[in-house]
């Protein structure tokens, strides 16, 4: 049975990375909830997408760290702004976002959030971990690797049937955790990659995360990815669905193992409508 996973949990309806979106999205009957892990100074595993804050908080309105705005060289890019890494995880929880005071949280409140909503609904419900920019992060003296795998055996789930995955885009980095941990582990792919060696990638991963449009286009062909993906033995994780029901249910069709989503119950409904053939 395909998944349908909460992408930053149901930002289609709350705020992205908050408690109470992750929480929504596995009480609208989501497979597994998805999110990204920056650091903070301190080491902490900080739940956001990006590092840069003030496109999430409000931290450019903060006097007290306006000395902190600064330029950065992330992923090859120039970024300006301020940034996870130059604060402490309790100065972090301090900022609001631009519009609702949702704390930032870390992944340790978020792995006790999936177990205490997985005890309620009697299902285990899976996280996806994506790990963004961890060689930035590794040059500036915040290695990810052995925090991220002792936080999940902390709270028992570097296990291969914890419904856990890691991912990440930086293949260097997944290569590394292939020996590291039994937790299963995502490549995540792009159109920028150029073409995608399944068989190379299955080697180290056990599933692809590609832009939807690399397996499915918009007319409802499915492209070549997908079966070269399940030839090489890869589970393929499509992100990142916004659309309708109907459109849910056309990766469903093409033969997908699991969807991002920004809309938990559109997701759900597809797969059940798929599930007993319903018309959308």
């Amino acid at each position: 049975m395909p998944l349908v996973i909460g992408h930053r949990g149901t930002p289609g309806h709350l705020p992205e990375h908050s408690l109470d979106s992750y929480r929504l999205a596995m009480r609208m009957g989501a497979d597994a909830v998805e999110t990204d892990v920056v650091m903070s100074s301190d080491g902490v595993l900080v739940v956001r997408h990006e590092n840069e804050l003030s496109r999430t908080t409000d931290v450019a309105s903060r006097p007290a760290y306006a000395d902190r705005r600064t330029v950065r060289q992330v992923a090859d890019r120039r970024v300006e702004g301020w940034f996870s890494e130059d604060f402490t995880f309790a100065e972090l929880r301090t900022l609001g976002a631009p519009t609702e005071l949702d704390p930032i949280i870390s992944l340790d409140e978020l792995l006790l959030l999936v177990a205490e909503e997985s005890a309620r609904a009697g299902r285990r419900i899976g996280l996806h971990v994506e790990v963004k920019h961890p060689a930035y992060f590794a040059a500036a003296g915040l290695p990810m690797v052995q925090t991220l795998l002792g936080t999940l055996r902390d709270h028992g789930v570097e296990r291969p049937d914890a419904r856990v995955w890691i991912q990440s885009f930086d293949r260097e980095f997944v290569r590394r955790m292939s020996p590291l941990t039994p937790v299963p582990l995502v490549q995540l792919v792009d159109e920028s990659d150029g073409p995608i060696d399944c068989h190379a990638i299955a080697a180290y991963a056990d599933a692809i995360g590609p832009n939807r449009t690399m397996v499915h286009t918009g007319s409802g062909a499915v492209l070549p990815l997908l079966a070269e993906a399940h030839r090489a033995g890869l589970l393929v994780f499509v992100w990142t669905m916004r659309g309708s029901i109907a459109e849910h249910r056309e990766l469903f069709a093409a033969g997908v193992d699991g969807i991002f989503t920004d809309h938990a119950d559109r997701g759900v409904a597809a797969l059940a409508r798929s599930v007993v053939g319903e018309p959308a």
